[in-house]
């Protein structure tokens, strides 16, 4: 039997520019599969492209453990103004057969990008992380304005345009396959963002002391950090001896003031921590310290750091919404509720706070249930859509990796 191809792959998305600093389950996804890919070989050759974060400054070309990264940077004004760099970009992808790029994200400058491969017949595999069009709608409806009205539409163009074209689609739940099947030209693939179990064997191993509560998510109203505060309060009331820290990059100046003026207004200055911009190191150590993991997300695809807090023995607290419900499925790793019931998410927490049998089973249970998203196992799905996309058959649809239990389809699907 031949040896299947050797595989050149370009990889477009976000990604560190220091691995001791993620910011974002995204981010997190990308450099942990661009690792695994190197270290097992699976692919001959692997170089990044880092999607813009900032606008201004020069493109700067490094390595980032073992794989080059160039770090492109918006070159006038928006990020929007990225797509500058497509023509370039589509330039440096002639001549390689094996050539094979994975696009991560939607918007202007991942729409052209697609739309450039696929006239130059270059194969694309794209992962679509989270549903952009539902989250800045959401947005919009939080906070009306004509700027988050426009970057709505914006993004719901680039993303429906994405869907009607990609030729094969990566998803990370069931949750999301079910919600783009009928507009995307692809069989959707459910292959879930993986992390590196092994990762968090200290914090595994950990003695934990107290009532410490952990939430990590980007500091943007979308995560819920208000209602986790709210909530908080009454677990407080049970426990004088709770802590919380609410751990995330900051993405939202403004929404951080606000939390730091809730934390002052709900009397709670003592026992919550808000914990911007940490180093890696820091978050994992927070995970090995914590009894419980808390996120009152309004619209999670499938949280990277739900996943991690179960890798690191947490027992998970968290809304049904977007694909959490797919993530825990029916483990027992957890409580689910619904979002904005703050009274029902203080109950959880308090419950798997007081009660050490009940915690200890679904801390076992979310060990079991994390090593499923170990990249070990994702990686063969990742790679088995890559030699499918250059053999020409990019929508053959594949077995689960691994096996995502689906959940009955929400209210707002």
């Amino acid at each position: 039997m031949n040896a299947p191809p050797a595989l050149d792959v370009l990889m477009i998305g976000p990604h560190p520019v220091d691995e001791t600093r993620i910011d974002g389950g995204v981010q997190a996804a990308v450099h942990g599969l661009c690792r695994r890919l190197v270290a097992t070989g699976a692919v001959a050759r692997l170089e990044v492209i880092a999607t813009p974060r900032r606008v201004g400054g020069v493109v700067t070309h490094t390595r980032v453990g073992d794989v080059p990264v160039t770090h492109l940077t918006a070159p006038w004004r928006f990020l929007a103004s990225s797509v500058l760099h497509v023509p370039k970009i589509l330039r440096g992808l002639r001549g390689s057969k094996r050539r094979i790029v994975h696009l991560h994200g939607s918007g202007l400058f991942e729409a052209a990008l697609l739309v450039g491969c696929l006239l130059r017949r270059v194969p694309v595999v794209w992962t679509l992380h989270g549903l952009t069009e539902k989250e800045t709608r959401d947005a919009w409806l939080r906070a009306p304005s004509p700027t988050a009205r426009l970057r709505h539409l914006l993004y719901a163009v680039c993303e429906r345009l994405q869907l009607r074209l990609a030729q094969s689609l990566i998803v990370d739940t069931p949750y999301v396959a079910r919600a783009v099947a009928r507009r995307a030209r692809a069989v959707p693939a459910p292959i879930p963002q993986g992390i590196d179990f092994a990762e968090f064997a200290a914090a595994r191993a950990a003695e934990r002391h107290g009532r410490l509560v952990v939430s990590v998510g980007v500091f943007h109203p979308r995560k819920g950090h208000d209602r986790t505060l709210a909530a908080f309060a009454r677990v407080v009331a049970r426990f004088p001896d709770a802590r919380l820290e609410l751990i995330g990059t900051l993405v939202d100046p403004a929404h951080f003031a606000e939390l730091e003026a809730s934390v002052r207004r709900l009397g709670l200055a003592d026992e919550v921590r808000l914990r911007p911009d940490l180093p890696r190191a820091e978050v994992l150590d927070a995970l090995g310290r914590a009894r419980l993991f808390a996120l009152h997300s309004q619209e999670e695809s499938q949280g990277i750091a739900v996943c991690e807090a179960m890798a690191a023995g947490l027992p998970v607290v968290l809304t049904r919404a977007g694909g959490l419900p797919d993530v825990v499925a029916d483990t027992g790793a957890g409580r689910l509720v619904d979002f904005d019931d703050v009274e029902g998410f203080a109950d959880a927490v308090v419950e798997l706070l007081g009660d050490d049998r009940a915690r200890a089973t679904a801390s076992a249970a979310a060990i079991a249930r994390a090593r499923d998203f170990d990249w070990s196992d994702i990686l063969r799905g990742v790679v088995e859509r890559y030699r499918l996309a250059i053999a020409g058959r990019p929508n053959t649809r594949l077995p689960h990796y691994p096996d995502v239990r689906s959940a009955p389809p929400s209210a707002d699907e």
